[in-house]
C-alpha cells in the first residue's frame, strides 16, 4: 500500500462535498429526525408501577394484597377513604380499592394504569370465585391439598436476563442507521474502482500508465475509504449517544469493531459492484445508493417489523444482508450478556467482505487494455 496515495485519497474524500454529505452529514441529519420523531415514543416505553391506595380500615379479601405485591405492578398505599379521595383528586394515585360489601375500584378517569388495575382485580375476583365454588361443591378437596395444588406455578422455561433491562425497541432504528452509515462507504469503494479502470475516466487512464502498480493504488484508495467512513461512523455514534442521549450500552469497543468490519464490507461491496458492472459512474452511484438503501430497509431502518418478517419468512436473506448483520450484531450486544450471537453476525459480515474483496481483485487483475 502506498501511503502517498492513501493520504491524497483521504484529502480527496474530505474535499468532496457529495461524499461528505452522504457519508457524514446525512446520517447525522437522519439521526436528528429519528430523535424528533421517536423521542416521545422512547420516553413512553418505560413502565412505571401503578400508584394505588387501599382503604386500611376495611378488611380486604384473603391473598389480595400479597398477590398485588408479588405482581410487581403496584405501589400500594394504606390510608383512610377520606385521604384516598384527596390523593385521587390531586392525581397522586391512580385509584383506590375499598371493600364495603364488594371489592370496588374507584378511579377518576380512564387510562392504561386504570386498565391494569381493573384487569388485575377482575382476574383476582374471577379466580377466587371459581375456587370458592369448587370447594363448596367438593369440600373433601381441602383434605386432598387442593389449595396447595392450585397455588403451584411451575415454570418449564429458564429465564435469560438481557444485558440491558430497559427494553427499548426504538434503539433498533438507530442500529439500522449505523448500518447504513457503515455501508455508505460503498460509494467510495465504487469510486475507487472507477478511477482504477482505464476505460472509465482520463484520471483512471493516467493512473494505469503510472509506475505504481494498479493493485497497490487500489488497495491504498480502499484503505483510505474504510478509514474515512469509520471516522464518520464514530462521529455518528458520538452524536447519537452524547447529544441525542440514546443509550447504546457500555460495550463501545465491540460496537466499534463491528462498525469497522461493516465499513470494510460496505467498501468492498461498492468496489465489487463497480468492478463487475460497465455502467457510467453516475449510474453506478445511483444503483449502489438504491441497493444499500434496500439492504437497510430490510434491516428495519424505515419499518421495524420488516426486520422480523424477513427473519421469519426468509432467514437466508437476513444472513446475506450486511445491513441486517450489523443491526443484529448491535442488537445482540445491547440485549444479551453473551457474545455468541454478536460473534456469529460479525463472522458472517467479515466473510461477506472477504468474498467481495476477492471477487473485486480477481476481476481487476483480469482487465487488460490494448490501448489507453
Amino acid at each position: 500500500m502506498s501511503f502517498h496515495i492513501f493520504k491524497y485519497s483521504i484529502k480527496s474524500l474530505v474535499k468532496d462535498r457529495t461524499a461528505l454529505f452522504w457519508m457524514l452529514a446525512f446520517p447525522l441529519i437522519l439521526a436528528t429526525f429519528f430523535n424528533l420523531a421517536l423521542g416521545n415514543l422512547m420516553s413512553s416505553e418505560g413502565f412505571e408501577k401503578v400508584n394505588i391506595a387501599v382503604i386500611g380500615d376495611q378488611e380486604m379479601p384473603a391473598g389480595l394484597l400479597d398477590a398485588m405485591d408479588e405482581s410487581n405492578l403496584f405501589i400500594i398505599t394504606h390510608t383512610t377513604e377520606a385521604e384516598a379521595k384527596e390523593l385521587l383528586s390531586d392525581k397522586e394515585i391512580t385509584g383506590y380499592i375499598k371493600n364495603q360489601n364488594n371489592l370496588e375500584l374507584v378511579i377518576r378517569s380512564s387510562g392504561i394504569n386504570q386498565s391494569i388495575a381493573k384487569v388485575f382485580l377482575d382476574n383476582y375476583v374471577q379466580i377466587s370465585t371459581t375456587v370458592v365454588n369448587v370447594i363448596e361443591g367438593n369440600p373433601e378437596l381441602l383434605q386432598e391439598g387442593f389449595l396447595d395444588n392450585i397455588a403451584l406455578n411451575q415454570s418449564f422455561t429458564a429465564e435469560e436476563l438481557p444485558t440491558n433491562s430497559s427494553m427499548n425497541v426504538v434503539v433498533v432504528y438507530y442500529f439500522a442507521l449505523l448500518a447504513m452509515t457503515c455501508l455508505y462507504s460503498a460509494f467510495a469503494g465504487c469510486n475507487a474502482t472507477t478511477i482504477i479502470q482505464a476505460n472509465q475516466s482520463s484520471l483512471a487512464a493516467r493512473i494505469n500508465v503510472a509506475p505504481t502498480k494498479k493493485l497497490k493504488a487500489f488497495l491504498s484508495m480502499i484503505a483510505a475509504s474504510i478509514c474515512f467512513q469509520f471516522v464518520s461512523t464514530i462521529i455518528a455514534i458520538t452524536y447519537i449517544t452524547q447529544f441525542l442521549n440514546v443509550d447504546f450500552g457500555n460495550r463501545i469497543l465491540q460496537i466499534g469493531i463491528i462498525c469497522l468490519v461493516g465499513c470494510f464490507t460496505g467498501t468492498m461491496f461498492g468496489a465489487m459492484f463497480g468492478a463487475i458492472t460497465k455502467f457510467k459512474p453516475e449510474v453506478k452511484d445511483m444503483l449502489v445508493s438504491n441497493i444499500t438503501m434496500g439492504m437497510c430497509f430490510l434491516s428495519g431502518l424505515m419499518i421495524l417489523q420488516i426486520k422480523y418478517i424477513v427473519q421469519e419468512k426468509a432467514p437466508i436473506l437476513a444472513y446475506i444482508n450486511p445491513a441486517n448483520l450489523i443491526t443484529d450484531g448491535l442488537y445482540a450486544l445491547y440485549y444479551y450478556d453473551t457474545f455468541d450471537r454478536y460473534l456469529f453476525n460479525l463472522t458472517l459480515l467479515g466473510i461477506l467482505g472477504v468474498i467481495f474483496c476477492t471477487v473485486t481483485i480477481f476481476v481487476l487483475r483480469r482487465q487488460k487494455y490494448a490501448s489507453i
